[in-house]
């Protein structure tokens, strides 16, 4: 039979923290900033510490991959200068849009690299 001992927390946990309390929240923000600063087992930092910044390459790359296929639905209507018109809009966006993109990386890159 079970006493239930095994489903309660070990004497050696820290104590539980209200969040309703006294502090709270706060307390708990200073709590974990200290452990980050004094390394203590189980905290690290998430990498990257830096995120990337948004940008709206792949948006647009989207919309070219949309312009692209729409001009190759257009062409089993059989209109042939809708279908190269619709599809060069998308085929430029497309490439316009990795050429950005990839800019954006490697300028990120080499601010992270200094």
């Amino acid at each position: 039979m079970s006493t239930g001992k095994e489903f309660q927390a070990p004497e050696s946990a820290s104590p539980a923290i209200e969040y309703g309390g006294p502090g709270g929240a706060a307390d708990f923000q200073a709590m974990e900033a200290e452990a980050l600063r004094n390394g203590a087992p189980g905290w690290h930092r998430p990498l990257p510490e830096k995120l990337p910044s948004s940008g709206y390459w792949p948006a647009i790359m989207a919309l070219g991959i949309t312009f692209m296929l729409w001009g190759i639905a257009v062409g089993f209507n059989e209109v042939v200068s809708t279908i190269i018109i619709i599809f060069f809009i998308g085929l430029v966006l497309f490439i316009g849009a990795l050429a950005g993109w990839i800019g954006d990386l490697r300028h990120e890159r080499k601010d992270s690299n200094e």
